[in-house]
């Protein structure tokens, strides 16, 4: 109960000139005789009883807020985690109430977290979702983008929980904001069976964080936005003012005959842009990027050693040392231990709000928290390092089967990182195994294209003579 409540509705009753009596529950009815204090609301001096007695109960409700919000830390502190699957898509509840995967629900959440990987965005997902009939957890056919990032940043679906990610700062209005620090927050893991793997939820989590940088150049002073309807958007930017490089669809002329075509330009030099900046970058045709691609693939092709050696020295960069390993081994063991520690703490304490309780469990979180700090910050640089790795595996796989003259999008979305376009046509493209590479977007005839094709067939030729050849030794 808030104080000034039981005051306002008296006041409000009294500037009406009509009588009430009332009882301590400050209901105010149509009793013509109160029980108890029979106080009247006509009268100033009942404001004072009213006023004490309002306080009472103010402080009453506080003291049952804190107790319920104690009971939920004490739950979560001994890793009792609330998961209602009702409408938690992928998941349900066995006979015996344990979590289980619902497979086919769970396949629409692999195929969310795969097509982001793959290039598309959240907009993009979501009417492909709705194309297909699918429906969303609460039977609904609409999907929204706002729907599919809930669903891709929602840890649970690795089988890990946090607790506490929301919290009640006024015990009045009962209004849950969002967990910035005001409480500790708690990691349950391996609560329930997990549908996504920590891995791939991390590079999740690595390439919305990218698209959400992309929509700012590295120093946070101008906006776009990300789309993934062409292999190229949100992926080229341009080497004279580091402003993105856009799509356009141009109109020219030969023999007399006018045709359309596709180029990228910086968004500057387009007048696409309202920044009060020149930029005279030239346009480049998609066909001309897209032949440079696949040329730039080839020529990587022949000298697969030095690119594993460049990408080696990138890993290294970010690999953990020795004394790091064993550091972050060790913390991972002082922090199971401390969590050990608030279980047993928690197990063990009585049923009400206790200040020594209280005192040794926030002393505990604190400890638990510093060392979660260094634990994610060893993590991190370890993390990066895999991932790293892991695309250069992906990127050697794709160079040893590489076969096709023509370019292919999706592989270009899965080995690079991003592109600068420079006025010479030259453009430099950052693999995502941290190797950098450089090709031409010039455009050539069509004799030029021919006549590597030819040596490109040549050199496949002379490659599986050569393979049959050691077969047979």
């Amino acid at each position: 109960m808030n104080t000034p409540d039981p005051l306002q509705s008296a006041d409000s009753v009294k500037s009406t000139q009509v009588y009430i009596l009332t009882s301590t529950q400050f209901r105010l009815s149509s009793y013509t005789h109160a029980e108890r204090e029979n106080l009247d609301t006509l009268e100033s001096s009942s404001e004072l009883i009213i006023t004490i007695i309002s306080s009472i109960a103010q402080e009453e409700s506080k003291n049952l807020s804190a107790n319920v919000s104690w009971g939920f830390t004490k739950r979560f502190s001994q890793g009792v985690v609330h998961m209602p699957t009702t409408y938690f898509l992928g998941y349900d509840r066995d006979e015996e109430d344990n979590i289980v995967i619902n497979e086919a629900e769970a396949e629409v959440v692999r195929r969310i977290f795969r097509e982001l990987l793959e290039g598309k965005g959240a907009t993009l997902i979501a009417k492909g979702l709705m194309e297909d009939g699918i429906l969303t957890a609460r039977g609904n056919p609409t999907w929204t983008n706002d729907s599919v990032l809930k669903l891709l940043r929602n840890e649970r679906y690795t089988g890990n929980a946090i607790c506490q990610k929301t919290v009640t700062l006024d015990f009045l209005s009962h209004k849950r904001t969002k967990n910035n620090n005001h409480k500790p927050q708690y990691l349950v893991r391996n609560h329930h069976p997990a549908i996504i793997s920590e891995e791939t939820y991390n590079d999740v989590q690595k390439e919305l964080a990218r698209r959400y940088l992309m929509q700012h150049d590295p120093d946070l002073k101008y906006a776009t936005q990300y789309s993934g309807k062409a292999p190229f958007s949100n992926m080229l930017f341009c080497g004279d003012c580091g402003r993105p490089v856009t799509r356009r669809r141009l109109t020219s002329k030969r023999n007399r005959a006018y045709f359309h075509f596709t180029a990228w330009q910086c968004r500057v030099a387009s007048q696409r842009s309202k920044e009060d900046i020149e930029c005279h970058s030239k346009y480049v045709w998609e066909e001309a990027l897209e032949d440079g691609f696949v040329r730039l693939l080839y020529e990587m092709k022949g000298e697969i050693p030095k690119i594993i050696e460049d990408a080696n020295k990138a890993i290294e960069i970010v690999s953990l040392t020795e004394e790091e390993v064993s550091r972050l081994k060790e913390l991972e063991e002082k922090i199971e231990v401390v969590a050990d520690q608030i279980s047993e703490l928690a197990s063990r304490s009585s049923g009400r709000s206790n200040p020594v309780y209280e005192a040794n469990l926030r002393h505990l979180v604190y400890e638990q928290e510093i060392l979660m700090m260094e634990h994610e910050s060893l993590s991190k640089n370890k993390d990066e390092s895999l991932y790293l790795q892991r695309h250069l595996d992906e990127l050697i796989e794709i160079l040893d089967d590489l076969e096709s003259d023509d370019f292919n999008a999706e592989i270009f979305k899965k080995i690079v990182e991003r592109g600068t376009l420079y006025e010479d046509y030259r453009v430099e493209f950052m693999f995502k195994c941290g190797i950098m590479r450089n090709t031409s977007a010039a455009r050539r005839t069509e004799e030029e294209k021919q006549a590597e094709i030819a040596m490109r067939d040549k050199t496949r030729l002379f490659r599986h003579k050569y393979l049959l050849e050691k077969a047979s030794v």
